[in-house]
């Protein structure tokens, strides 16, 4: 049963208490009066963690993937406001720098000295002189 439990569950070692128990049921104290002295904690892990496996509560493969990814999820699902936070300051960041770069090229073509009409007034090419001296 505690076996079912613990693959059900998957809970972190810290959650077993480390401290204000009652004697004897801390994490680091050791399960008396079984010998060899396991501390508490040892037992708070499933059995493939220690090497051995019940037939009967054998997953089949696909559960190993789900297994695999469900430590990944349980973090993700505690730290997602910090990253939605980021994913939001990124975009702002990014959309200021982006207006910063843009401004500058607007800029710096309005500045150009090298730009010059394609088309001449009517008036101004008549007083063009082709004469060398």
């Amino acid at each position: 049963i505690f076996e079912r439990w613990l693959r059900r569950h998957r809970p972190m070692l810290e959650v077993y208490p480390a401290a204000n128990a009652p004697i004897g049921h801390n994490r680091e104290n050791y399960m008396v009066p079984f010998i060899p002295l396991y501390r508490n904690g040892e037992f708070f892990k499933p059995s493939r963690e220690l090497g051995y496996d019940y037939e009967y509560l054998q997953e089949p493969a696909l559960d190993s993937f789900q297994e695999f990814l469900t430590p990944y999820l349980e973090q993700a699902r505690q730290i997602w406001a910090w990253l939605v936070g980021a994913a939001v300051i990124g975009g702002i960041v990014t959309a200021v720098v982006t207006g910063l770069v843009l401004a500058c090229r607007r800029k710096r073509r309005g500045t150009s000295s090298e730009i010059q009409p394609l088309l001449i007034e009517s008036e101004d090419y008549n007083n063009i002189s082709y004469q060398s001296n």
